[in-house]
């Protein structure tokens, strides 16, 4: 039996109609075998990966070997090279990428495969080898991070607009539009390590369990994420965005500043941007934060609404300036790996400017580094969240990258993550630069703008200035004294509520201070994630790093994540545990930083109060219907803060003790 499954239309589903069509070539009785069975699955998505898209996965399984005949010198996984006395298969799995290119957009260079585009007025090759190459990989841990490790997988090229003989000699992994199946299967025999008795040769990439376990019904190889009520109206807010066509027009002329305090859906703005930018004119833009837990939750925005990331057809991709600089370094062969890279990072930037200032790496070095690696470099615009954390070397080293006119900044107006106040109008003219200012709250509702302001105030933060949303009304603020991340069943009645307004639980946002994050020697988790695990409640727990990497895809699962990491995030009710103890915890952090000399009329403890109570913002800013602030008994700034607001807010301000 053979199957297609997956998207039924475009070029991946013609490849796989022309692959189907050459197996029963080769083998006619196999369509209406019940016994051997390849399925071909076609548009796959690895949802929460890093390379999301693969074309074709063709997964074989025979219950008898099958012979073929020979064309070519096999190449065993030990032994000698041999022409096989007899050669047969048994199983595989093939990651296939296929290409409509003709002679004229394909160049090999030692059998390495490239593909031509245009993209911003310039000619790139894109290395469809090493591309696909790089999805074999992670099909195989999407395998293995799903209990398949113990099987092969090989990487396959398609080119449709060429045949076998406008081919490099063999071996490689490429093959044409004439290529029989046994051909194919030749190539196997060259490239995937054969098995082999003497001069017999056998394919098998796996035992018959591995591939039963593949082909049952419950293996969730067509994965998909549902988009929740919440994730549509997320998803039309930035589809159907009425921005106003000169913001969109100042992309690739000047550098556009967008301004506005936690709330206001700077993040979303630059989404509607990006999104403007890819639906109007296919432009292709990037966009960095330093937040792990953000990428995440970005990337699943993007997947939900099918935005492509590619060379070919445009899109939005998303990562953080970390992965970005150390790839641009990587790049520029100012260094040979990754080790030890993110803890010696602020030198390595720091040499990276010293090479750009010294012109040790040219201009011209840059312009080839784009045309060499378009996949990772070529972008049309680069989108920068939480701008006002930006160091200015990283800040330098991106306009030598890409000159001011091709950046979009979110500057949050306050800044306190990172240790240097950013300066986005620093060494450009003003007829360079674009500054908008937003002030009102897009994500609060109403009473919940309200609340924020209050509080801002009772924490002495006197230029708080988020103006509510008169369109949101309603919003509601829940104290909850004790230990509540000893009490589940705060949090499924929480849950219940929001599902009655249509709400599931990853529309849910939980914060977390250090204090709440346990590490035991081998992966860190939180305290509520782990009581709410023995409930058998599902959560996504981004204590975890490896967990950061993948965005949630399982719509039951509350998102868990810790106070450094929330910006940019929201949910319909946002939870937060232990914030006197996270404000106490920023206290101490600032008081242990060195002061500079602008300091000297501030005593360190007003400094200290201060970072705490502007940190303190930041969560207070993610709730969109439901806030819950979880105290200790304890007395603190908290407290008194809050304790002022209980009588002037008891319309919508609730205190509960546990």
């Amino acid at each position: 039996m053979i199957e297609l499954l997956g998207v039924k239309e475009g070029k991946e589903f013609e490849a796989a109609q022309h692959l189907r069509r050459q197996i029963l070539a080769a083998w006619p009785d196999i369509g209406q075998s019940t016994k051997d069975h390849i399925k071909i699955f076609v548009g796959l998505k690895l949802y929460g990966y890093r390379l999301e898209d693969i074309d074709l996965v063709v997964i074989g399984h025979l219950s008898e070997p099958r012979p073929f005949d020979v064309e070519f010198k096999f190449f065993p996984r030990d032994g000698e090279p041999f022409v096989p006395r007899s050669a047969q298969v048994k199983n595989f799995i093939l990651v296939v990428e296929a290409k409509s290119h003709d002679a004229t957009g394909v160049r090999f260079e030692d059998k390495i495969a490239s593909v031509c585009y245009r993209r911003g007025g310039h000619t790139v090759w894109e290395s469809v080898t090493e591309k696909n190459r790089l999805q074999m990989f992670e099909f195989k841990r999407y395998l293995a991070d799903h209990g398949i490790e113990r099987i092969y997988v090989q990487d396959l090229i398609f080119f449709s607009g060429l045949r076998e003989g406008d081919l490099p000699h063999r071996p490689h992994n490429c093959f044409g539009v004439d290529a029989s199946f046994e051909r194919i299967l030749n190539v196997l025999g060259q490239i995937s390590a054969p098995l082999h008795h003497k001069r017999d040769a056998l394919i098998s990439f796996g035992s018959d369990q591995t591939f039963a376990a593949l082909r049952d019904p419950a293996f969730p190889l067509l994965q998909s994420i549902e988009p929740t009520p919440l994730d549509r109206r997320r998803m039309d807010r930035i589809i159907k965005a009425s921005l106003p066509e000169a913001w969109l027009d100042d992309l690739g002329n000047k550098q556009v500043v967008i301004r506005g305090r936690g709330g206001v859906g700077k993040t979303v703005i630059l989404l509607q941007m990006a999104y403007r930018a890819f639906d109007r004119a296919r432009l292709r833009s990037l966009m960095l934060t330093y937040n792990k837990a953000l990428v995440a939750d970005m990337r699943r925005t993007m997947a939900l609404l099918g935005v492509p990331r590619s060379i070919e057809n445009g899109g939005i991709s998303i990562d953080t300036v970390h992965a970005f600089i150390g790839r641009l370094m990587h790049g520029l062969g100012i260094i040979q790996d990754y080790a030890g890279f993110l803890e010696a990072y602020e030198q390595k930037k720091d040499l990276l400017l010293e090479y750009l200032r010294s012109q040790t790496v040219s201009a011209g070095d840059i312009a080839e580094l784009l045309k060499r690696h378009p996949t990772d470099f070529l972008w049309d615009t680069v989108f920068v969240d939480e701008g006002q954390d930006w160091p200015a070397n990283e800040i330098e080293i991106l306009r030598a990258v890409y000159g001011p006119e091709r950046i979009v900044v979110a500057d949050g107006v306050d800044q306190f993550i990172r240790g240097s106040v950013a300066d986005w109008s620093r060494g450009i003219t003003r007829e360079q630069l674009r500054a908008r200012r937003l002030t009102r709250c897009l994500r609060m509702k109403a009473n919940l703008a309200l609340f924020v302001a209050d509080f801002a105030a009772a924490l002495g933060l006197a230029d708080w200035d988020l103006e509510p949303n008169p369109d949101a009304n309603g919003g509601r603020v829940m104290v909850i004294e004790g230990d509540l991340a000893a009490r589940p069943e705060v949090y499924s009645k929480l849950c219940a509520e929001a599902a009655e307004l249509g709400n599931y639980p990853i529309d849910l946002l939980a914060c977390v201070p250090p204090a709440l994050v346990v590490y035991d020697g081998r992966e860190p988790f939180s305290t509520p994630a782990r009581v709410l695990a023995g409930q058998g409640v599902k959560t996504w727990d981004a204590s975890s790093i490896d967990v950061r990497e993948n965005f949630p895809t399982d719509r039951e699962a509350l998102r868990i994540v810790q106070y450094d990491s929330c910006r940019g995030l929201e949910g319909w009710t946002v939870i937060n545990y232990g914030f006197d103890e996270f404000w106490d915890y920023k206290y101490r952090q600032r008081l242990a930083l060195p002061r500079g000399t602008d300091d000297l009329f501030v005593t360190a403890e007003e400094e200290a109060t201060e970072f705490a109570s502007r940190w303190a913002m930041i969560p207070l800013t993610r709730a969109m219907d439901t806030l819950v602030i979880n105290i200790s008994d304890k007395p603190g700034r908290v407290r008194e803060a809050l304790e002022a607001l209980r009588e002037k807010r008891a319309d919508f301000l609730e205190w509960v003790k546990l």
